[in-house]
């Protein structure tokens, strides 16, 4: 495979993963809900009440959104220093993972939309922090 396709097939997961926290934001914000599609944290929700819960909602799915867009768009080399790429893509990882877990239910279904987003985000982890996969040669750069 060459570097350019490798490039640019890792940077489209990343957007469409980073876009697919939309998702998440749809109940958070009131956009959307259901009895099982909810912005309730089973963690925070009793804790910090409905309003601050929210906010920490919003901000953990906007920012890993952000993140991923970013790592994409740095990945190519557009608009975003292509050094950060990595450090963009690990943060909104765990970011991810974090929003995932105390939002359970931000995301409608089981699969593929949590365990989709789960899977590239701990495939994203295992690639860049275990295997240092792809080296910059890989990729092009």
């Amino acid at each position: 495979m060459s570097p350019t396709l490798l490039r640019i097939l890792i940077a489209g997961v990343f957007f469409v993963h980073g876009v697919g926290h939309i998702m998440g934001l749809l109940p958070i914000t009131g956009a959307a809900s259901s009895e099982t599609w909810t912005a309730e944290s089973w963690l925070l929700s009793g804790i910090l009440g409905d309003t601050i819960t929210r906010a920490i909602g919003f901000i953990l799915f906007f920012v890993a959104f952000l993140g991923f867009i970013g790592a994409a768009l740095a990945l190519m080399g557009w608009l975003v220093p292509h050094e950060l790429w990595r450090t963009l893509a690990i943060w909104s990882a765990v970011i991810s993972l974090i929003a995932i877990i105390l939002f359970w239910n931000a995301f409608v279904a089981l699969f593929p939309n949590k365990i989709g987003a789960i899977a590239v985000d701990v495939a994203t982890l295992v690639a860049l922090l275990w295997a240092n996969w792809p080296s910059e040669a890989d990729i092009g750069y």
